[in-house]
């Protein structure tokens, strides 16, 4: 989707700033209204890639839970199962794959 771009934003900077600006907008090639629109919308990606890590992180974190529970789970059955019932479900596992 390509907006006209037609709304004006003036900020002030430092002239440091400014000077900084100027000089990584002429190595990238670009004008220097390009090169910060670019950050603009690199930060706006940023944030969304950093919003999705956040859910990864925590959504590893219940595997992790769900993995633990699932191995307690394991060692109570194999506790309780006897030495026959855990080589059927060995063979059938080994059917399965």
């Amino acid at each position: 989707m390509n907006e006209l771009l037609s709304e004006v934003i003036r900020i002030r900077v430092t002239p440091s700033h400014a000077a900084r600006l100027g000089e990584a907008a002429a190595l990238s090639g670009l004008s220097l209204s390009n090169y910060v629109r670019r950050c603009l919308v690199a930060d706006d990606t940023l944030q969304e890639e950093l919003t999705l890590l956040r859910q990864i992180v925590a959504d590893l974190g219940q595997l992790r839970d769900t993995r633990l529970a699932a191995v307690e789970t394991v060692h109570l059955v194999r506790a309780m199962a006897k030495p026959e019932q855990i080589d059927l479900a060995r063979q059938n596992l080994q059917r399965s794959r």
